[in-house]
């Protein structure tokens, strides 16, 4: 596999031909940085949601089922928002929880 990783890098840094007017292509020292910033975050994975998990512990997931209408009102919440339905959710599940403490 790291075969096809030299080959890609090979690729990238002699054969690759950008368009002379991009102003979003990164070049010679910025692309490395900007590669070897990415690897290194991917090894971090992704940044977790609960505070209180011990370190190494997986995030818990619950899946729902959604009837089409939910999800598309869903999806407009959350892109009105600028956020994810995923962040929607979680906020709706704690007000709700809030609100439905069981005494003990």
């Amino acid at each position: 596999m790291s075969d096809k990783y030299g080959d890609a890098a090979e690729w990238a840094e002699h054969d690759m031909e950008l368009p002379g007017n991009s102003r979003s292509a990164l070049r010679g020292q910025a692309a490395a940085d900007f590669g070897r910033d990415l690897i290194e975050r991917s090894r971090r994975g992704r940044p977790s949601i609960d505070p209180d998990k011990t370190p190494g512990e997986p995030t818990r997931v619950r899946q729902v089922r959604l009837p089409r209408r939910t999800d598309d009102h869903l999806a407009a919440l959350a892109a009105a928002s600028n956020t994810t339905p995923s962040a929607v959710m979680r906020e709706a599940i704690e007000e709700y929880l809030d609100n439905h403490r069981i005494a003990g």
